[in-house]
């Protein structure tokens, strides 16, 4: 029979079970969605431990329910495999997640042990010993085969290998380097706890080995789902509090499992308790009977009548009888070469009660030291004993059945539950994920976003009324940009009436001279050649002006940016005279790029202008430079900047498979510089330092950056002026 705590430690080994396949499925969704080998690593090695730990379970269960020995021996080779092949794909993890290039031909060496041990498990024959109440057997294989010290070395490397890196990089993946070096620890620790229970048989330990696997797959996960990056990497634990799916499993099935555990203990104990009583009482019944059967002999019963008596015909079961003299030797015992030699039992249990003048029922341990269940009563009539016993493997396998079974029944409940209780969770977590996803986006400023949950209950409501939100929001943010651009407008306006009126006050001169001065040939040349290009002045103006005013819907072909920024320099002409800002265009020759010039030139417009009033009465100088190149990084990221030398970065992703050709534009000023606490901010949605600002025009500016596939940079220091870089690529898009 199995004790409460082995009991405890099975329901942990299948808990354990779960977590090794939900880390064989995480990270192998990984690896499909970031292609990285070393996600494929872990992955299988997580799925040859559960089917290693899934096998030791079955064994433990079919040697219960009286399985062939021909079947526990297949099922351990099968867990000596697979402890081999757990070996195997944890090296090739270690090599991928360390980066070891220089000894990876390790990996194929490895992998020619691992065939050499597979074959030489399959071809030894195996002797296993299973002891009443432990349910790891003693294994010995007839050609030795080190699986166990081959796992143990590689977690030994892991750990190495964790701890040395962890005082080399960063913070965040320093602790995540240790934790990943602990979960090694905690594996060893594992091993070397169920070796003892193995010598020991206390299931302590077994129960102890099992705690650290569950701490040692927990520490695993944490060590590899967090990113280095993240703010979880420097408080690990604090990731599943991020994670609501997370949260709804662990409280679900825990109290499942905890709930299925206290009952099942419950039931058992009390089963055993009864079947044990009952058992016992069959024994202690025999004894009487054979008791009377000797003292119904009017005579001492002779030594073949005896044997008749004590014979297994007359005992039921398994069980065996027999009879001692007042001085503990054998009368009568099944083998007769025994009761003939009148063997002396003093060293058995129950043969020592009966001399001390006791009687009883239940478990002994008989002259060689092995455990039986039986009876034991004295024949005053002749100062002799009767012993009636039978091995306790064999005495409560029926007990062991019932129990066994039990188990499997919780066991095949508490799967089912915890499939169902996943599949809830999941149900509850997919629409507060997406629209978390959803959140995100908005906050991007991807308005057009719809939520697709159809539910009736809650959170079905919190999705019409997030799409609503966001219909709303995507009629705002028009206004908005509507405003930003009628303010722009109205401030170019403002200069531009100075640029408009010069040519103006020509054009009236010279009408008003031209009756006069008609006959004057030099006159006429010169009204000629000035009128005309006055009037195109005043045209391109009031063209320039009409352009950015005008509302355009979104078309993409091909685009002369140094033609934009001509453009807008020429809007802000006025301006720059007014504030004493001299410009200084470097504009070298550019492909053209196809993106939609409309919302190019908003972008554009709103930096220069933010740059000319960031040198208001003061002057200075604005430089707009362009040129080409390539970069190996880009698109979007996140909302948040990130801090990249002495710049902050929006809009660069991942490094790309090859250098992306890209059109630079930089445009600096002379002002007086962006405040260290305001830059992280500088692109959120209305942030401003003006009295009169809206805050949208340079997260305006990302979005059209953003959805031309660039990205910005910005650099400033006080008092030193402020530098926008803007990365755009081209020759991938397509005209619409």
């Amino acid at each position: 029979m199995l004790s409460t705590l082995t009991i405890i430690s099975i329901f942990t080994e299948i808990f354990a079970c779960g977590f090794l396949v939900t880390g064989a499925v995480i990270f192998l969704k990984k690896y499909f969605s970031e292609k990285k080998i070393k996600s494929l690593f872990f992955s299988l090695f997580f799925l040859a431990l559960f089917f290693n730990v899934a096998a030791g379970i079955s064994s433990q269960l079919m040697f219960n329910l009286g399985s062939g020995l021909s079947r526990l021996i297949l099922v351990y080779k099968s867990i000596s495999i697979t402890t081999v092949l757990s070996a195997l794909f944890l090296w090739g993890f270690v090599l991928e997640r360390f980066n070891l290039k220089k000894i990876r031909w390790s990996f194929v060496l490895l992998l020619l042990l691992a065939v050499f041990f597979i074959v030489r498990i399959l071809n030894s024959s195996v002797n296993l010993v299973y002891r009443e109440g432990i349910i790891e057997p003693i294994v010995d294989l007839s050609l030795y085969v080190p699986v166990k010290p081959l796992l143990a070395f590689v977690w030994i490397l892991l750990a190495l290998f964790s701890f040395t890196t962890s005082f080399s990089n960063q913070k965040g993946s320093n602790v995540l380097a240790r934790y990943l070096g602990s979960s090694a620890l905690f594996f060893l620790l594992a091993m070397f706890s169920t070796f003892l229970y193995v010598r020991f048989g206390e299931a302590g330990f077994l129960l102890a080995s099992w705690i650290l696997i569950l701490l040692f797959s927990l520490a695993c996960l944490l060590a590899e789902l967090i990113s280095p990056d993240s703010a979880e990497a420097a408080s690990p634990l604090t990731f599943f509090r991020t994670r609501i799916l997370f949260k709804l499993m662990l409280i679900f099935v825990l109290l499942i499992v905890i709930l299925f555990e206290t009952t099942t203990l419950a039931t058992i104990n009390i089963s055993k308790t009864a079947l044990s009583k009952e058992i016992v009482n069959s024994y202690n019944k025999q004894a009487e009977r054979l008791v009377t059967e000797i003292n119904k002999f009017p005579d001492q019963p002779t030594f073949a009548d005896l044997q008749e008596i004590i014979s297994p015909s007359n005992v039921e079961g398994k069980a065996i009888a027999f009879v001692i003299d007042s001085k503990g030797s054998l009368l009568a015992h099944p083998d007769k070469i025994r009761s003939l030699q009148h063997e002396v039992l003093g060293k058995d249990q129950a043969v020592k009660f009966l001399l001390a003048g006791q009687k009883g029922a239940g478990e002994f341990r008989d002259e060689l030291g092995r455990l039986n269940v039986g009876a034991y009563l004295p024949v005053p009539k002749y100062n002799w004993g009767i012993v009636v016993a039978e091995p306790m493997e064999s005495a409560y396998f029926e007990m062991r059945k019932v129990e066994t079974s039990s188990l499997l029944f919780v066991i095949a409940g508490i799967i089912l539950t915890a499939l169902v209780g996943i599949f809830f969770a999941r149900s509850i977590e997919k629409p507060i994920k997406e629209l978390t996803v959803g959140t995100e986006a908005v906050a991007k400023g991807q308005l057009h976003w719809k939520s697709n949950i159809d539910s009736g209950d809650e959170i079905g409501r919190l999705a019409g009324a997030f799409n609503l939100m966001t219909d709303e929001l995507r009629d705002s943010q028009a206004r908005l940009v509507l405003s930003e651009k009628l303010s722009s407008l109205g401030t170019m306006a403002a200069g531009m009436a100075h640029e408009i009126k010069n040519p103006l006050v020509s054009l009236r001169t010279f009408t008003q001279l031209l009756i006069q001065k008609w006959d004057d040939q030099e006159f006429r040349e010169k009204f000629a050649s000035i009128i005309p290009q006055e009037i195109e002045r005043i045209n391109r103006i009031a063209e320039s002006l009409l352009k950015f005013g005008k509302p355009m819907k979104p078309e993409h072909k091909a685009v002369d940016i140094n033609g934009l920024l001509d453009e807008v320099l020429m809007l802000f002409e006025s301006e720059t005279k007014k504030n004493n800002v001299r410009v200084t265009k470097k504009l070298a020759e550019l492909p053209p790029l196809v993106g939609d010039a409309g919302q190019l030139q908003q972008a554009f417009v709103n930096i220069i202008k933010n740059a000319i009033e960031s040198m208001n009465d003061k002057g200075g100088e604005l430089v707009v430079k362009s040129d080409i190149g390539e970069v190996v990084h880009l698109g979007q990221t996140s909302k948040e900047g990130k801090k990249v030398g002495d710049e902050m970065v929006w809009g660069e992703g991942d490094e790309t498979a090859k250098p992306v050709p890209v059109i630079f534009l930089e445009i600096s000023d002379s002002g007086e510089g962006i405040p260290e606490d305001n830059i992280r901010t500088l692109f959120d949605p209305f942030f401003t330092t003006k009295m009169t600002g809206t805050g949208m025009g340079l997260p305006i500016t990302l979005r059209i950056i953003e959805e031309h596939n660039g990205s910005i940079k910005v650099r400033s220091a006080a008092n030193k002026g402020t530098t926008f870089i803007i990365t755009l690529p081209y020759g991938q898009q397509k005209e619409d």
